[in-house]
């Protein structure tokens, strides 16, 4: 490849960038799969340069990182690490900082991409090499290293880093750790499952059986049976198919401290809690009735199909398909006359972007008083006893409301009950870093986070708003998002269920499972 300047070399070719990056792998790939390379003597002071020194191929480098960061690789996907960086990026630096530099600095960049795909294990070019990353974190340098062939040393101050780390480069059986997983599963999800399981919006329910019970094998449970009521060790003789929950999304809130009020705001900078961009089949069609236009969408593209959808004034004309038992279109509602158009054979679809946002509704961000109506504390708080945690899950959950907006998201939306809701920063209770303003009618107090919860001294009370699910007959039937939905905390029984069992677990059969120990203080942690 030759040494470019421009930004986007493709057009410089006539490629779009797909064509030119997927030609620029290939000739990688196959320009050699075992590399002999020349490196320098680092303990020389008159040693030569590396390519890192004279120059690095960042335009190429600069196009697969950014595919990788839509395509987790799963070593790195075995455990959450803070700031992951991507592998390519440090692959190719590594490399770069090895490689003597070419005696032309403008074959530099080439030589370090021609190579990148290349084995260098095969002929041990590196392994003379002893790198150390003495804030090794998640261990991408390590990893990188350690596949070049090069001797890898890291450290870390964080045991969970370093835990991280030794798993990664551990040698495994796969059949072993399948096996090991499997029996995890098998024990931990019938324990958690009650907690999870929830209800389509599209009224697909869940499906409970007690294992073995019947005469051919498990047995379907009624509609009445509670699997919150079951204690832990009853709970391995159930099994449970249908949707479940996948994520919660918790907000923290800001004591007030302003004398005489109390008031608790979430400290949310923006209503806005989710955006996409989802596509699905469509027709263009013309109403043979009023000859109005508008596109006929194959499904309902939505994320949260059980709330409130707001389309923006800037959409076009829009009708959702009726499917007959084929799956394809029969019929749709004319969206300018009403009136119901049934339809033949059609034209093969094109693909239409909807683009989508989900909203936290204002009654939700006012917040709530700090006691209940009999002047009760509420709980909240790591510390707070369950009783008072339960209360306040029931007081948060009463008003909480999501809204869903179709198309370009304006500055101001209305709902159903002619609310007018600010879509930015000045629909949240942000008003600047480090800062939240109290919600509370009358007061209005802005305040700093840490000074509010220092004064009140514990850590902030959180409550629940919203959580992603998946339903796998959604799924299964194509329904955009693959299944996926978000729906409101509206509901916080398994909350709450969760807080009970802990209290009276965490002192008992779960006392050695959770730490005591102070967490250090700031730079010490």
């Amino acid at each position: 490849m030759p040494k470019t300047t421009s930004a986007q070399p493709w057009k410089d070719e006539g490629l779009n960038k797909l064509e030119w990056v997927a030609r620029e792998v290939a000739k990688a790939v196959n320009a050699g799969k075992a590399w002999d390379l020349e490196t320098v003597d680092f303990s020389d002071p008159n040693r030569p340069l590396t390519c890192l020194e004279v120059d690095f191929p960042i335009i190429p480098i600069n196009q697969i990182a950014a595919i990788e960061g839509n395509a987790g690789k799963p070593i790195y996907q075995m455990s959450k690490w803070w700031a992951r960086r991507r592998s390519s990026v440090f692959r190719s630096m590594l490399l770069a900082a090895a490689i003597k530099a070419p005696e032309d600095p403008a074959e530099a960049a080439k030589l370090v991409w021609d190579v990148y795909y290349g084995n260098h294990q095969k002929k041990g070019t590196f392994k003379h090499l002893k790198v150390a990353d003495i804030f090794m974190g998640g261990g991408t340098t390590v990893i990188e290293g350690s596949r070049l062939g090069m001797q890898m040393y890291g450290n870390d101050l964080n045991p969970v880093a370093w835990f991280i780390v030794k798993n990664e480069l551990a040698q495994v059986d796969k059949a072993e750790v399948e096996k090991l997983l499997d029996d995890i599963e098998a024990e931990v999800k019938p324990q958690i499952m009650p907690f999870y399981a929830c209800d389509c919006p599209r009224g697909h329910k869940g499906k409970w059986y007690k294992v073995g019970a019947g005469p051919e094998g498990d047995l379907l449970m009624g509609n009445d049976f509670n699997p919150l009521a079951l204690a832990p060790e009853e709970r391995m003789h159930y099994r449970y198919e249908g949707p479940e929950v996948i994520y919660t999304f918790w907000a923290k809130h800001g004591p007030c401290q302003v004398t005489g009020c109390g008031h608790r705001t979430p400290i949310m900078s923006s209503p806005v809690m989710a955006v996409k961009t989802i596509s699905i089949k469509a027709w263009k069609r013309t109403c043979k009735r009023c000859n109005g236009k508008y596109d006929l969408e194959e499904r309902e593209a939505r994320m949260a199909p059980g709330v409130e959808l707001v389309v923006a004034d800037t959409e076009k004309p829009y009708a959702i398909a009726n499917l007959n038992m084929a799956d394809n279109p029969e019929s749709a509602i004319c969206p300018h006359c009403g009136k119901e158009e049934r339809f033949g054979s059609l034209a093969k679809p094109g693909k239409k972007k909807i683009e989508l946002s989900l909203l936290v509704h204002p009654a939700w961000l006012k917040g709530e008083s700090s006691v209940d109506e009999e002047g009760r504390a509420y709980g909240g708080s790591a510390r707070d006893d369950a009783d008072s945690t339960i209360r306040w899950n029931d007081a948060r959950s009463k008003n909480c409301r999501l809204i869903e907006v179709r198309g370009s998201l304006p500055e101001e939306v209305t709902d159903g009950t002619g609310k007018k809701i600010a879509t930015g920063k000045p629909g949240g209770n942000v008003p600047r870093d480090s800062q939240f303003t109290c919600q509370e009618g009358t007061c209005g107090q802005e305040q700093s986070i840490l000074q509010s919860l220092q004064h009140a001294n514990q850590n902030a009370p959180v409550a629940a708003y919203a959580q992603q699910c998946y339903c796998p007959t959604c799924d299964l039937v194509g329904e955009p998002y693959n299944g996926r939905y978000f729906m409101p905390v509206s509901d916080p029984r398994q909350f709450n269920a969760a807080e009970a069992e802990w209290e009276s677990r965490k002192n008992s059969d779960l006392a050695n499972f959770w730490p005591r120990s102070d967490i250090p203080y700031v730079d010490r942690t």
